[in-house]
């Protein structure tokens, strides 16, 4: 009778030990894209609120811009410094 050859265990035993490893690794990946996807969601839901600030600072800001520089305004506070439109010759034309 011819002896039959034993399979060897140690094949056996590491390929599910490389497919858990792999297994883990691309589970670990996954999900430090997911968490890098979470922080980067955030930190734009944060510009995206500064940016509506800085939007509602700059209407306040062009709103008290328009309210300074307004005629009436003008005219009021050259009346109240004794100033008035130049008189004749006053203004000289370069050419």
């Amino acid at each position: 009778m011819s002896r039959r050859a034993k399979p060897s265990k140690t094949s056996s035993k590491l390929l599910p030990a490389i497919l858990a490893v792999l297994i883990a690794a691309v589970g670990f990946a996954t999900l430090m894209v997911r968490l890098e996807v979470t922080r980067e969601g955030y930190r734009l839901s944060t510009l995206r609120d500064d940016i509506a600030k800085l939007q509602d600072e700059n209407r306040r800001l062009r709103l008290t811009s328009a309210e300074l520089s307004s005629h009436e305004r003008l005219r009021t506070l050259a009346a109240q410094y004794h100033l008035a439109p130049p008189g004749r010759g006053q203004v000289v034309m370069l050419p």
